[in-house]
């Protein structure tokens, strides 16, 4: 099972160092879940909704691929998209 609470603490840990001072809160991953769906978020910008998932299934481990790296794999796409559409 996923510890979600730990995976966007470390996450944001990780912009916190990378970015120091220039870190903004409003630009951060962050968790929320009704019970039955799990939701991550960057900012407004969803990028993993447990029930519409792309993680790959790894069959010699019997489980998805990693959180973290998928979430930054889903972010990276995401950025990608606005950079599209940039004016």
């Amino acid at each position: 099972m996923d510890n979600y609470l730990e995976t966007i603490n470390e996450l944001n840990q990780e912009l916190y160092e990378r970015f120091g001072d220039d870190y903004h809160y409003e630009r951060q991953f962050n968790y929320t879940t009704d019970g039955y769906v799990d939701i991550v978020n960057f900012g407004e910008i969803m990028i993993y909704n447990r029930e519409d998932s792309e993680r790959i299934w790894r069959e010699e481990s019997k489980d998805y691929e990693p959180l973290k790296p998928f979430l930054k794999r889903m972010l990276a796409q995401e950025i990608d998209k606005l950079v599209e559409v940039k004016f």
